[in-house]
């Protein structure tokens, strides 16, 4: 059955969108402590990428884990890199960020790899376009498990939607690129896709 969005929770902090919440939602559940927190940090870099511009604000770091700690209702019990803000210190709710009015081609990955493609656009070495079609397609691969857990590696369907997000005449180019398997990216937990090493090739066997 269909649910509309007033049957729907409502959402703590709409900036971040009704995903956000639900991966609080979950990360709360995960037994772990060690594992709960590491879900977390990759939470807060999701937040990150959806609001870039909050890198610009002082303290940027500090307001992304008070958010955190408020979507969750302050149930959240991970190792917080700072001291969390506590609520009743709180005037009304954390600092907005100013949102951006152009809307996302595919919201689960994030407004960063848009700034990325747009980048990708304004090289003119052929490799250095590949290895940050590679870094971007990566990213997307992430993003898109963290937001559908239970899903099957779909490779095709990132490298689609790349090529959309670059336009036919990268095309080529786009079939290039090394994507990781999801296992190990979830390895991974301060994944950045700027220290993605080089997939190691096989040493051929002496006859």
């Amino acid at each position: 059955m269909q649910q509309y969005n007033t049957q729907l929770s409502k959402i703590t902090l709409p900036e971040y969108g009704r995903r956000v919440q639900e991966l609080i939602r979950y990360c709360k559940t995960i037994p772990d402590r060690g594992k709960r927190t590491a879900y977390a940090h990759t939470i807060v870099e999701i937040m990150a990428d959806l609001y870039p511009e909050i890198a610009n604000v002082e303290n940027s770091k500090q307001i992304l884990w008070d958010h955190l700690a408020l979507i969750s209702n302050y149930e959240l019990d991970v190792d917080y890199p700072f001291q969390i803000t506590p609520k009743e210190s709180l005037s009304g709710q954390p600092v907005k960020m100013t949102q951006n009015e152009e809307p996302f081609r595919y919201m689960m990955y994030g407004r960063v790899v848009e700034q990325m493609i747009e980048k990708v656009k304004t090289l003119e070495n052929p490799s250095d376009r590949i290895r940050l079609l590679e870094l971007c397609a990566n990213h997307m691969k992430r993003n898109f498990h963290l937001v559908n857990k239970d899903a099957d590696e779909d490779n095709d369907k990132i490298i689609n939607d790349l090529v959309n997000y670059v336009g036919i005449e990268y095309k080529d180019e786009v079939y290039q690129v090394f994507l990781y398997d999801n296992a190990d990216l979830k390895k991974n937990d301060q994944y950045d896709p700027a220290r993605l090493v080089e997939p190691k090739k096989k040493k051929k066997k002496k006859k």
